[in-house]
């Protein structure tokens, strides 16, 4: 796929992974609509950026209403979209007994019900592309259960789920589905700091960069054969990776 010009919804733009996503989306000239809750830090993203026509949405994920008015203000204003990728995430990491209603309700938000809501509200503007795609980043913990990460864990089997299906559903259409099941990467996403994390990788633990997962993220977009799950975790791809962006 050529990606020139594509008309692309990124959300999560500003987070470790989607901020290097956006800008190797940038260098292949794709159209970006960049969808974050913190205008500071995507207006400073816009200006990093060689297109101009990029546009971007003030949106916090875990609002249902907000996020409703997203799909609505997005369609409203773009003629069609050809790619959504949901790279928007939180990871609450508590034994149950200390989660909340709160925890779990902004879990499920963010994590599920955001993709939930953007993939129906954008179903027609996607339909108009020749060959649009649905990408949303999942996790291990969408496939192995990890005591201490229930919620997050559930939030994970649920995107995995739900990406899966509707794959199935909408095998034969002119829009396709894609999850990446990604394992660790070295960003602050999560309890765990950057520096933590930085510390853990320099004593031997395998942690993907996002610029690499970025650059892993555009070559599965591109790729005509691409399949509909990729599981990508460190420990595998720890010669291709280390020491290299």
């Amino acid at each position: 796929m050529d990606l020139k010009g594509k008309a692309i919804v990124v959300t999560g733009a500003t987070g470790g992974i989607g901020r290097e996503l956006v800008k190797e989306l940038d260098k292949e000239d794709a159209r970006l609509l960049l969808v974050s809750k913190t205008e500071s830090e995507l207006q400073n993203l816009l200006s990093k950026l060689e297109r101009k026509e990029n546009k971007c949405y003030l949106c916090d994920l875990s609002n249902q209403k907000e996020t409703e008015t997203l799909a609505k203000k997005i369609s409203a204003e773009v003629g069609k979209v050809d790619i959504l990728i949901n790279a928007a995430g939180i990871g609450i990491y508590k034994p149950i007994e200390g989660t909340t209603l709160d925890d779990w309700n902004t879990s499920m938000n963010i994590n599920v019900s955001s993709h939930f809501i953007l993939i129906k509200g954008l179903a027609e503007i996607l339909k108009r592309s020749e060959n649009s795609l649905v990408l949303s980043i999942g996790s291990g913990a969408g496939v192995i259960p990890m005591a201490g990460r229930s919620i997050y864990c559930a939030t994970k089997f649920a995107v995995r789920g739900l990406t899966l299906s509707l794959a199935e559903e909408f095998r034969g259409s002119n829009t396709h589905f894609c999850l990446i099941t990604l394992g660790s990467t070295l960003t602050s996403f999560g309890p765990m700091s950057f520096e933590e994390k930085k510390k853990e990788m320099e004593s031997g633990k395998a942690y993907f960069t996002p610029e690499w997962v970025a650059k892993k993220l555009v070559d599965i977009i591109k790729d005509e054969a691409r399949e509909t799950e990729y599981t990508l975790y460190p420990g595998d791809y720890s010669q291709e990776w280390k020491g290299k962006p």
